[in-house]
C-alpha cells in the first residue's frame, strides 16, 4: 500500500532490532483502520499477533472484499492422478 517495505535498515542487526521492537511509521494518507490492521499484523508477539481469521473479520479489511468462489468438477477422481504418476 505505501510503496515500501515496513522495516528498512542498512545493517542486518539494525534491520532485525526494528522487526523486534515493531519499529515502523505508516504513510500519511493511511486511515486510522489501515494503520491498527497493519500495526496488529506486524505486532512481533505472536501471541497478540491478529490471526486470520481476526483478519478476515476486520472492518477496514472487509470494504470491499469479496470472498472467492471456488468451482469444483463433478467427475474428478484423484486415484487417477496416483496411477499416472506411478508410471512416470
Amino acid at each position: 500500500m505505501a510503496g515500501y517495505l515496513p522495516f528498512d535498515e542498512p545493517s542486518l542487526i539494525g534491520l532485525y532490532k526494528k522487526i523486534w521492537e515493531a519499529s515502523f511509521s505508516c504513510p500519511s494518507w493511511f486511515s486510522s483502520g489501515a494503520r491498527n490492521l497493519i500495526k496488529r499484523i506486524l505486532d512481533p508477539n505472536p501471541l497478540t499477533r491478529i490471526t486470520i481469521p481476526e483478519i478476515l473479520q476486520d472492518e477496514w479489511f472487509k470494504k470491499g472484499y469479496k470472498p472467492p468462489k471456488f468451482e469444483q468438477d463433478e467427475d474428478v477422481n484423484l486415484d487417477d492422478n496416483i496411477l499416472y504418476f506411478t508410471w512416470l
